[in-house]
């Protein structure tokens, strides 16, 4: 069974984000979807995902939004790091629909509509926010 569309973006921006030199730079392959417990910092998790329906007439599509989560190392140069890590993931992809391959869709836009840096919950290491959207044409 082929991915439906937020699986396949989902995979897809995982795959420009390890291939992009300036996110692997910084984090090399740990661009996850559930770190584990002896996961190296810095690390980009997905966090929420959410699909709408973007159809045009009898043209399928769809908007998927996704959270990223940045996870960065405590002291301060900590949230200096989250920080260039939330810029090259948004010099990756921002804009750059063709980065970005989903299996049986065309990504039609790739957009960073906004991210952020601060002190974790406890109270050492930097964590950036991110929101992102996928179009994707069936």
């Amino acid at each position: 069974m082929a991915d439906g569309y937020l699986t396949a973006a989902q995979v897809g921006l995982r795959a420009a984000l390890v291939a992009d030199i300036g996110v692997a730079g910084l984090v090399g392959t740990r661009v996850v979807d559930e770190p584990g417990e002896k996961i190296q910092l810095p690390y980009v998790r997905f966090g929420r995902s959410e699909l709408v329906a973007d159809d045009a007439g009898s043209e399928r599509g769809a908007i998927v939004q996704f959270g990223l989560e940045v996870h960065s190392r405590p002291g301060a140069a900590g949230k200096v790091e989250a920080s260039r890590i939330c810029e090259a993931v948004s010099n990756a992809l921002h804009l750059r629909p063709a980065a970005v391959t989903a299996e049986g869709f065309t990504v039609t836009e790739v957009e960073i509509q906004t991210w952020y840096v601060e002190r974790a919950r406890n109270g050492r290491d930097h964590e950036g926010r991110m929101a992102l959207q996928v179009h994707l044409d069936a």
